[in-house]
């Protein structure tokens, strides 16, 4: 947990982080808008998806018969068809963190 100090520039980087996912600037045109380095920018953005949670659980109500998109903090998206079968993905989950699939 960061010390209170370093609490307020994690927030300031998180949210420097969500405009520039919603940005559509390349990094170089991000970073001299915002007047920080590209080098800063890397290292906060490592820094920050290195503490993030790297499974949450996701439940979409109702079902829906448009395809569900998840916004990955890499940048990447991943795109679900209606219907889509996710029972295996529980199970590669649980056998990659070692444990028993019952």
């Amino acid at each position: 947990m960061p010390r209170s100090a370093d609490a307020a520039t994690h927030r300031l980087w998180h949210k420097r982080l969500e405009r520039f996912a919603r940005s559509g600037l390349s990094i170089a045109a991000f970073c001299q808008r915002e007047g920080v380095s590209q080098p800063s920018f890397y290292a906060w953005r490592r820094r920050l998806r290195d503490e993030s949670p790297r499974f949450l659980p996701v439940r979409v109500i109702p079902p829906s018969a448009s395809p569900v998109e998840l916004l990955l903090p890499s940048g990447c998206v991943l795109r679900l068809s209606p219907g889509c079968e996710l029972a295996w993905k529980e199970k590669d989950r649980v056998e990659s963190r070692g444990g028993a699939v019952g």
